[in-house]
């Protein structure tokens, strides 16, 4: 028996800037495990951690364990350690584990299959029967009899077949429930945190900055917010293309990035457009954004 462990990135980016571009950016790591393995009516234990990239722990997650016999809602402490347990004694078979984990509004997800066999004291307690050796002549069977086992044999094996489809349609179902539960709660956070949302809380702001320069500002977030939401597809093409969520954060990085050039380049076609300066005045500051001393 031994320990399975998943992992993956939970990402949340937000950030605006008034003069100089400035991104607020925080990477969170879901790691569970469980045993791979479980004896008939014992308790399968789900644990795990939600950490940085820089191996700091993050609490107040909020974690919902999707069990084949229930779900189990709770929260990671100040470590950012949490543990669940099955509300039901596990019964034989092969289970799927779903652990969802959402903060600030931003989710992520993580799945794990254990094995619950046959209790060993079950094992115990029932009688050995014997086998009698096929070469004793005397335990031949007669053709009928042969053919009576063999349809006898493939009704069980066409019961169990059926028994293992609808188990499968069964654990389809609840996680259909669960996804399309957890759906509509980020919808709802959505709808409550809407007037939360960068953008609203920076267009407020600029309603107090004086009006000849409230376009600039404007016009620089959403500068960021295009620079943003680019980084986002580009993470999310990746995910689908197959690449790890460590790869994927790289990428989004990379396309996050903004040069000093470009900066220096939008603040002064927007100092322009609006007004405050013109073209001849702006092309006497220097590839650092300075005015060349005279000697």
């Amino acid at each position: 028996m031994y320990k399975i462990t998943s992992i993956v990135i939970l990402s949340c980016m937000m950030g605006f800037f008034l003069v100089n571009p400035a991104w607020a950016v925080e990477d969170y790591m879901l790691t569970v495990s469980s045993s791979s393995e479980y004896e008939e009516g014992e308790y399968s234990v789900i644990e795990g951690e939600t950490i940085t990239l820089y191996e700091k722990p993050v609490s107040e997650v909020v974690i919902h364990v999707y069990f084949p016999s229930g779900i189990v809602k709770t929260l990671t402490n100040s470590t950012g350690q949490f543990s669940a347990t099955s509300p039901a004694p596990l019964e034989i078979g092969e289970h799927d584990i779903t652990v969802y984990a959402k903060k600030d509004n931003k989710f992520t997800n993580a799945e794990m299959t254990y094995q619950v066999i046959e209790s060993k004291a079950k094992k115990i307690q029932e009688p050995v029967i014997k086998t009698p050796k096929t070469t004793d002549k005397k335990i031949e069977l007669d053709p009928f009899s042969k053919m009576i086992q063999e349809l006898e044999k493939q009704k069980n094996d066409e019961v169990k077949r059926e028994t293992i489809i609808k188990d499968n349609h069964k654990i389809d179902e609840k996680r259909r429930l669960a996804q399309e539960n957890l759906r509509n709660d980020l919808k709802e956070d959505e709808k409550r945190n809407e007037v939360n949302s960068p953008r609203n809380v920076f267009y407020r702001f600029i309603q107090e900055v004086d009006s000849s320069f409230r376009g600039i500002f404007w016009q620089q977030f959403l500068f960021t917010e295009k620079i943003s939401q680019q980084a986002h597809e580009a993470k999310e093409e990746a995910l689908r293309d197959g690449k790890s969520s460590f790869e994927a954060m790289k990428i989004f990085q990379q396309e996050a990035a903004v040069t000093q050039k470009e900066i220096m380049d939008v603040n002064k076609n927007l100092s322009v457009k609006y007004g405050n300066s013109t073209s001849d005045v702006q092309n006497l500051f220097d590839e650092n954004g300075k005015l060349p001393r005279e000697d």
